[in-house]
């Protein structure tokens, strides 16, 4: 259920105003991946799971067929400013938003454990003749086993808080904390809003993900009604923190 329907800016505020502007928007959550959920499910089986699913010929028939309607609604209709610098994108699956935001400026980074979803961005990426060599890069890449000998300014994902298992979310978070630089930006799109029975993706809220990001960032600005593809109104949660 959503407890409000507005986007909130919430910079400037104080660290509880902050906290409390995002319990106000808790939403519960939840999508359909090929995989019956189980208090059992580990890790290693939820990867096993994407790794699945990824490989399956019918896997981008799943995804939207461009980059994220709620991250485009972000940056031309609201229009957001992204900072200067380089972004990572974790988790970038058939690699549509990192391509959108390497056109738009951004140098990116993108990053996803599963060699079919990487398969499908070089792919993507060799089609695109607009998009001038060394802006975006492509890798096949753990997450939770990245390292980068500089910090990035950004960092954008859509799903991924979700995807991986709820077991991880502490070093998620940390991780982030170490890649990006102080007062650098964490876009987080959070999907899915509607819990469908099924696991991964896992079901998440805002609290969850305030939880665990509250100790190294600060929220900015949450909308959770951000634009969704016709048919999964309401299924999305657009947010954006600073690091502290």
């Amino acid at each position: 259920m959503v407890l409000t329907m507005m986007a909130v800016s919430v910079e400037g505020l104080s660290a509880a105003a902050a906290s409390t502007a995002n319990r106000q928007v808790t939403m519960a959550v939840g999508k359909t991946v090929p995989r019956t959920e189980s208090s059992k499910d580990t890790s290693n089986d939820h990867k096993q799971a994407w790794v699945e699913y990824w490989e399956h010929p019918d896997a981008d028939k799943h995804n939207q067929q461009g980059p994220s309607v709620a991250l485009r609604e972000l940056l031309e209709d609201l229009r957001w400013l992204l900072p200067k610098g380089r972004c990572l994108v974790a988790g970038c699956g058939n690699g549509h938003d990192a391509v959108y935001l390497a056109k738009r400026g951004v140098t990116c980074v993108a990053i996803d454990f599963c060699d079919a979803a990487i398969e499908r961005a070089q792919k993507l990426l060799a089609s695109c003749d607009d998009l001038p060599a060394g802006k975006l890069t492509f890798a096949v890449q753990d997450f939770f086993a990245f390292s980068s000998p500089v910090r990035f300014t950004m960092a954008y994902e859509y799903g991924l808080f979700s995807a991986i298992h709820p077991s991880q979310r502490q070093r998620w978070a940390e991780i982030y904390a170490r890649l990006i630089v102080p007062q650098g930006t964490l876009i987080v799109l959070l999907y899915p809003l509607i819990h469908r029975g099924r696991t991964p993706p896992y079901r998440v809220t805002m609290a969850d993900c305030e939880k665990y990001l509250k100790h190294h960032f600060v929220l900015v600005r949450v909308d959770p009604n951000c634009r969704c593809i016709e048919g999964d109104e309401g299924n999305e949660l657009m947010s954006v923190w600073k690091r502290l």
